[in-house]
């Protein structure tokens, strides 16, 4: 789910931090891509079927499912071609405080099941597409078939300890990467710089994708990082239930009063005496726990309230786990053609003549990208005109002097 709601608060609230731009625009870029995020739009938007008929995964001779592997394959020769670096990010062992989230998940997925039948037997085909795409998920097997794929690829295959999402930021903050491509927005409650959106849809008519900037994003909000984090909690996360009724404009407003949800929870909802709003039981402030929460040394066995649910939402979007800098290792070697290609035409039964074009495809783009080149922008500084600076100042020195002549209401001192 990411954060709910922020991508629209953030058209409305910040949209410089918002560019549509060309996907060549990334040329010569590094980017951490959401791998798991990837294979689950790849299962979506690869499958077979026509307009009379629901559609279903592609799948090879023995019933396997490889449309995950058809889009990644397709994609990252994409990427490759226009001079982008994808390094693509796998999720690691879920935490602990997802749970809830991953049980509603369940839910909603035992829910579709049960649709899906229904519409079956009815011979709704609109309604079969539409509750088979709520059962798409990216399992251990399709999450493998693309580690080996990527691999031979020469790509680089990164393991998360926890959230790709998560891992993928923190190379960017490091600066190993340019970016982080994922429609995940919490990527940017984890301080990603650039959160790149859109990458796996864009195609050949449209190759657009959306990029949004940290910085710029909290600029035009009016926030601090420790702000922005309790907005996205009260917008709603995966880490915990949200306060029922706020929506993210009420949700920024009160952000902007109070600049906290301790306040917030305090002084900032329901003051008029009607029961507006809902908070979660889990979100009941022990403040002795608060004040403990980012001291792990701190162990205070007397007291055995539960840490609300809030504080544990914001301490994980602030001390994530993620592998440190020199524990990644990012290089984008030759592919190994011979081996992809039993891969791709033996073990999942993928047409040959098309794999060994695409081969020839990645080859080439390994060859051009492994050469020496610039970007554009690299051959230009800014320049400060120096008759536009000499008139700036004397703006600024006319607006001081007119602002002194309104203090002394015109008079001359003696």
């Amino acid at each position: 789910m990411g954060i709910k709601g922020l991508a629209k608060l953030l058209s409305d609230e910040a949209p410089d931090c918002i560019r549509e731009e060309e996907l060549k625009s990334l040329h010569g870029r590094k980017i951490a891509i959401d791998a798991s995020m990837a294979i689950y739009q790849f299962l979506i938007a690869v499958r077979s079927g026509g307009p009379n008929h629901a559609a279903t995964m592609l799948t090879n001779a023995d019933g396997e499912t490889t449309s995950h592997i058809q889009g990644m394959f397709n994609r990252t020769i994409r990427f490759l071609t226009e001079g982008i670096k994808p390094a693509y990010v796998f999720d690691g062992k879920p935490p602990q405080i997802k749970s809830g989230e991953l049980q509603k998940r369940r839910e909603k997925r035992e829910k579709a099941q049960a649709e899906l039948k229904k519409a079956s037997e009815e011979g709704n085909v609109e309604e079969q597409d539409k509750h088979s795409k709520r059962l798409v998920r990216a399992g251990h097997k399709e999450n493998e078939d693309c580690k080996e794929l990527l691999r031979l690829m020469g790509v680089p295959v990164i393991l998360a300890p926890c959230e790709a999402e998560a891992q993928a930021a923190a190379l960017c903050v490091e600066g190993q990467v340019y970016a982080t491509g994922t429609e995940d927005m919490d990527a940017l409650t984890f301080k990603t710089p650039v959160l790149v959106r859109k990458m796996t849809f864009a195609n050949a008519s449209k190759a657009t994708v959306q990029t949004m900037k940290y910085a710029k994003a909290l600029e035009g909000l009016g926030l601090n990082h420790d702000q922005f984090v309790d907005l996205c909690i009260l917008l709603g996360c995966d880490y915990c239930d949200s306060i029922k009724g706020v929506g993210p404009k009420t949700a920024l407003k009160l952000i902007r009063e109070h600049g906290n949800i301790e306040t917030i929870l305090e002084k900032g909802l329901n003051t008029s005496g009607k029961k507006k709003y809902e908070v979660p039981a889990n979100w009941t402030p022990n403040k002795k726990k608060e004040d403990a929460t980012d001291d792990e040394d701190n162990d205070d066995s007397e007291d055995n309230t539960p840490i609300p649910a809030y504080v544990e939402a914001r301490k994980f979007f602030n001390h994530h786990e993620v592998l440190k800098g020199n524990e990644v290792e990012l290089k984008w070697k030759a592919p190994q053609s011979e081996e992809l290609k039993k891969f791709l035409v033996d073990t999942h039964c993928f047409n040959p003549e098309r794999v060994q074009a695409s081969i020839e495809k990645l080859e080439k783009a390994h060859k051009q990208n492994g050469k020496p080149q610039s970007r554009m922008d690299s051959f230009f500084t800014v320049k400060v005109n120096p008759v536009s600076a000499a008139k700036r100042k004397k703006k600024i020195e006319t607006e001081k002097a007119s602002k002194k002549k309104k203090t002394t209401g015109g008079r001359k001192k003696k």
